[in-house]
């Protein structure tokens, strides 16, 4: 999944005003009618409904809008250059180069402009309207043909380098150590079809899904595996952080199959905080998985090690679905 880039935009230039005058016989320069140039083209950034990732952008980086055309005589305007609208995905957050925040695209269809095109120039009509006409009256020759042939160059355009970041939009966000059964979970609460395998990383990208229960629906979104470090850039994890920032709540997944699952949530937990305080402080609930691998003795002691953590503890198997039901009403109950 491509969800950050960096890009470069550039407006366009503004038309130069033309220089031109009309023509009658007899008098082969008449009244200054140069017209003024068009303006360049804008830059948009619109949410597009049907893109899910930043992949237009991993190989082509700069865009360019059009330029405005020069004036016409007979006071013509040029042609005002076509605005450029690019296409992103919904929950995509844009910076300038100073990592200065410009907008945070959630809604499909909503746009932003990045760069202004440049204003096109005055052609030599304006001189009509100016301080330079009550000149002309005091100057020969080839200083009032400048006088006369005065215009104005088209502006440039502006030009900014932009970094894209795409934070995915789910109610809650489905946490844990890899392997912890993540993946499994949303393929059963949901009818999303992530990648599924008995072994760590499996999940290379987050994955959405849209869980359907008694009238209610819930956004959940599969996180790939946290480790320890991850917050500083270990395994996978300080890839995906960002996405469960924008979540209401986190499902904090811990496997039976370890000895001490409280150590488990305590390293993904030291991960949060370590990346943001913000979600360390999310509402999370906590579901013990995997509970078809051990007995009923076993499974009491490992839930009791949350006893003092203050969190709701929901033991399931993704495999038997023991559990699932439950899961669900708490998902709709609490978020």
């Amino acid at each position: 999944m491509v969800d950050y880039v960096k890009i470069k935009v550039k407006a366009g230039h503004g038309g130069s005003g033309a220089v031109s005058f009309q023509r009658s016989r007899g008098s082969p320069y008449g009244p200054p009618d140069g017209g003024d140039g068009g303006d360049g083209g804008d830059v948009y950034l619109t949410v597009d409904k049907d893109l899910t990732t930043l992949l237009p952008y991993r190989f082509k980086k700069d865009f360019k809008a059009e330029d405005g055309t020069r004036g016409g005589k007979n006071h013509k305007k040029g042609a005002a250059g076509e605005p450029l609208y690019l296409s992103v995905p919904a929950g995509t957050k844009v910076s300038d180069g100073k990592n200065q925040l410009i907008a945070d695209l959630i809604k499909v269809g909503e746009a932003v402009m990045v760069v202004k095109g440049g204003r096109g120039g005055r052609g030599n009509a304006h001189i009509k309207k100016s301080d330079l006409r009550s000149k002309v009256s005091d100057i020969y020759g080839e200083e009032a043909k400048k006088v006369w042939h005065w215009h104005e160059e088209g502006e440039e355009g502006q030009e900014s380098g932009l970094t894209l970041e795409l934070k995915l939009l789910a109610d809650v966000g489905i946490i844990g150590l890899p392997n912890a059964g993540k993946s499994t979970l949303l393929s059963k609460l949901t009818s999303a079809t992530p990648k599924i395998a008995a072994y760590p990383f499996t999940t290379l990208e987050p994955n959405l899904g849209v869980m359907q229960h008694k009238g209610k629906e819930v956004v959940l979104a599969d996180i790939p595996g946290l480790i320890e470090g991850a917050s500083k850039g270990r395994g996978l994890g300080d890839l995906f952080l960002r996405h469960i920032e924008r979540t209401r709540a986190l499902v904090h997944l811990v496997s039976v199959e370890v000895e001490k699952p409280s150590q488990s949530f305590a390293v993904v937990n030291k991960e949060l905080e370590a990346y943001s305080s913000e979600l360390r402080n999310k509402p999370q609930l906590i579901v013990l998985t995997k509970i078809d691998l051990i007995n009923e003795k076993e499974l009491t002691n490992k839930a009791h090690q949350f006893k003092n953590k203050g969190i709701k503890v929901v033991p399931i198997s993704s495999v038997t679905r023991v559990g699932l039901e439950s899961l669900k009403d708490e998902l709709i109950r609490k978020f």
